[in-house]
């Protein structure tokens, strides 16, 4: 159970109407729909009477009712008692991830979380995810985002929203027409990957030699963008993360879904036994929510408006 769902559910039953509490949240109505059926089925009971256009709460709505009310101040007012206590001050966050998350996920999050703390400065350390388990363990990270964590007994990790792969090629490519391409068919194309500090390298690699080969490696460059643009040029083809192709990132490259699917998990960690300034816990919950709320509002995949590119 998400605050997020928690919210949407308090809104619905305020204004008893889909429509406009889709409106006021700045949602789509399915997102909304979909977010209170999650609940429901969390729950294991109906929220919502819906007879044709008109709905109303169920027995267990009304009662459920002020407790999400209940759980939304707590955490509205633990957020702003911090924002109070952070606007006396200035903090230093040290946090950790790798090259990817630095360049497409974090700018966004790292805006949204200064215009509510201004006075707080954010120390970001890029590279893959065994220097950042380090980091962490001996305290020269307050946190850090993963894909594998290292040391779980020290560590307290929070899961994170996955994200899936997919296969990218030139639009003159021979697959470039397809939906979907399985891993196996791919034996005998070249490919160009990232360096090891991506850790989608080592994870492609990984996954090719479960489809059963060696993935042949034409060219290794030292950044993401720079593999999509080798890739554009027809000089091999890459397995990519989501959050690298969204919109303007994907133009020019054909993108194929993995037949069976491929994902990267992402993991926020932290020291167990080390304390946690207030500074680092404002931004650690603000990028959980965030990614959160993301997720729980991602559109369908862009697949047919980047092959057009």
């Amino acid at each position: 159970m998400e605050l997020l769902q928690l919210k949407y559910f308090v809104s619905v039953a305020e204004t008893l109407s889909f429509t406009r509490s889709a409106r006021l949240l700045h949602v789509s109505q399915p997102a909304l729909s979909y977010q209170i059926q999650q609940l429901e089925m969390e729950l294991g009971t109906r929220l919502f009477d819906r007879n044709h256009k008109k709905i109303s709460l169920t027995a267990s709505g009304e009662v459920f009712l002020p407790l999400a009310q209940a759980v939304l101040f707590r955490a509205d007012e633990a957020l702003r008692v911090l924002r109070e206590h952070l606007g006396e001050e200035t903090g230093e966050v040290r946090m950790g991830c790798n090259p990817s998350v630095a360049s497409y996920m974090l700018p966004a999050l790292i805006a949204s979380f200064r215009a509510n703390f201004p006075r707080v400065t954010v120390q970001l350390v890029e590279t893959g995810d065994q220097e950042l388990t380090r980091g962490v363990l001996e305290g020269r990270l307050d946190f850090a985002i993963v894909t594998a964590p290292g040391a779980p007994q020290a560590l307290d990790t929070i899961p994170l929203p996955s994200e899936d792969l997919f296969v990218t090629v030139a639009p003159t490519h021979r697959l470039a027409a397809r939906r979907s391409v399985a891993l196996s068919e791919l034996a005998r194309e070249e490919f160009v990957i990232g360096s090891d500090a991506f850790n989608v390298t080592l994870q492609t690699i990984e996954a090719c030699r479960r489809a059963g080969f060696e993935p042949i490696i034409a060219y290794r460059t030292g950044s993401l963008e720079s593999v999509k643009n080798f890739v554009r040029q027809g000089l091999g083809i890459a397995v990519l993360p989501e959050m690298a192709l969204g919109g303007p990132h994907g133009a020019g490259l054909a993108i194929l879904e993995i037949e069976g699917g491929l994902t990267r998990e992402f993991n926020l960690i932290r020291g167990r036994d080390h304390s946690t300034t207030s500074a680092a816990r404002a931004l650690m919950l603000h990028i959980c929510t965030s990614l959160e709320e993301q997720a729980a509002l991602k559109r369908p995949l862009f697949q047919e408006a980047a092959r057009r590119a």
